[in-house]
C-alpha cells in the first residue's frame, strides 16, 4: 500500500479520486482491470501481462500471461465467467497463461461456457498443441458432469478491422509492428462514448496515433534500461520492438487520453518503484505532462464521467458453489 501512495502523489493522476469502484458496470461505461502488469522478465512484483475489459456485462480479457488465473481471482473476478480473450500476439509471455485459464474453470468451477479466442494467424494452431499437451486432463477428468465438450475452444484468426461486435460494443485489432512477434495486434474496445485502447507490444507509429484518439483510458506498453544497456547491442534489439518513454510520451501528448497507463514492463537494471519514477521522470521530460498512470497488479480503472482508480480491497470471491467439483 505505501508503494501504491508513492506512485498516486508522483504520477499526479489529476483526474483521479479515491473512490471505490461500482459493483457492476452499468450502460456504456467501463471497467479496466490490469490482472497483470508484466512482461517477460520474472520479478516478485508483477505476474504476466493481462488486462481485462469489462462492460455493458461483457468480460473481454486482452492477453494471457503467466499468472493470470491467479490474477483474476485476485482482482475479485469469478474466472469461470470469463471466456473471451483477445491476443496480441503469439509470444509466450502473451499465452502461457491460457491453459489454466481453459482447463482449471472446466474441471474445478464447473465451467460450461466454451472458451472463444480471438488472435492472429497461428492461433488454432497454438489452440490444437494446448489441447494436445493436456490431452491426460481432457480424457480423464471428463465426466457426466464436466462434459469434455465443455472444453471446446472456438478461434477466431482475425486481421485488421472489427473483430468482434455484441449488443453495442465492438472490438478493433489494429496492424502494429512487433519484430519478431509479428503479426501483432493492438485493440480499441468501443461501447457507446467509452473507449479503451491497448497497445500490445510494439513500437511507435501513426496507426497507433489514428487507433488511440480519443480514448479514455491508453494502456501502453514501456521498455527502459539504464543508459549503458540502452547503449548496448546486445539490448538494443528488445528496445526496438517496444515503446521507449519518450515514444510512449509522444503518443500520449498526439492521443491525449483522459488517462495514459503503463503495462507491460520491460526494465533492465531498473527494478521497483525507483524504476519506474525513471520511466515516469523520462515520460514528463519528454514533454508528456497529462495524467499518467504506473499500473501494478490489480488495479481497477472504472471510466465513466469521471475516471477512478484503487486497488481492489474487497474479499476474495467464494469460488466453490454447487456447480464447483469441491
Amino acid at each position: 500500500m505505501k508503494r501504491f501512495a508513492y506512485l498516486i502523489c508522483c504520477v499526479a493522476i489529476a483526474c483521479c479520486v479515491a473512490m471505490p469502484v461500482a459493483a457492476q458496470v452499468v450502460s456504456d461505461d467501463m471497467v479496466v482491470t490490469l490482472v497483470g502488469t508484466g512482461g517477460p522478465e520474472i520479478t516478485a512484483e508483477r505476474a504476466g501481462i493481462s488486462t481485462l475489459v469489462e462492460t455493458d456485462g461483457q468480460k473481454l480479457l486482452f492477453d494471457v500471461g503467466w499468472g493470470a488465473l491467479d490474477g483474476l481471482y485476485k482482482s475479485r473476478v469469478w474466472p469461470q465467467t470469463v471466456t473471451h480473450v483477445f491476443l496480441t500476439h503469439l509470444h509466450s509471455d502473451h499465452i502461457s497463461g491460457l491453459p489454466d485459464l481453459w482447463i482449471t474453470p472446466w474441471f474445478l468451477l464447473g465451467r460450461t461456457a466454451k472458451l472463444e479466442v480471438w488472435g492472429p494467424v497461428g492461433t488454432q494452431t497454438m489452440v490444437d498443441g494446448m489441447r494436445l499437451m493436456y490431452a491426460h486432463d481432457v480424457e480423464h477428468r471428463a465426466n457426466a458432469k464436466f462434459k469434455r465438450e465443455d472444453l471446446d475452444i472456438v478461434v477466431h484468426e482475425i486481421r485488421a478491422g472489427v473483430v468482434y461486435a455484441q449488443d453495442g460494443v465492438t472490438v478493433s485489432a489494429v496492424s502494429v509492428e512487433h519484430a519478431d512477434g509479428n503479426p501483432a495486434f493492438g485493440y480499441r474496445v468501443q461501447a457507446g462514448k467509452r473507449a479503451v485502447f491497448l497497445t500490445g507490444d510494439c513500437t511507435y507509429g501513426p496507426e497507433l496515433v489514428d487507433a488511440a484518439k480519443g480514448v479514455d483510458v491508453l494502456v501502453s506498453n514501456v521498455v527502459a534500461g539504464t543508459p549503458e544497456l540502452e547503449r548496448s547491442t546486445q539490448w538494443r534489439p528488445v528496445m526496438a520492438k517496444l515503446l521507449l518513454p519518450e515514444q510512449a510520451a509522444r503518443l500520449f501528448e498526439e492521443t491525449k487520453p483522459r488517462l495514459a497507463v503503463y503495462s507491460h514492463f520491460v526494465k533492465k537494471g531498473l527494478p521497483g518503484a525507483a524504476g519506474d519514477a525513471v520511466i515516469v521522470k523520462r515520460t514528463r521530460d519528454a514533454g508528456y505532462k497529462g495524467p499518467l498512470l504506473i499500473g501494478e497488479d490489480y488495479m481497477r480503472i472504472a471510466v465513466g464521467k469521471t475516471v477512478e482508480m484503487k486497488l481492489v480491497e474487497s474479499p476474495l470471491p467464494e469460488l466453490y458453489g454447487p456447480q464447483s467439483r469441491f
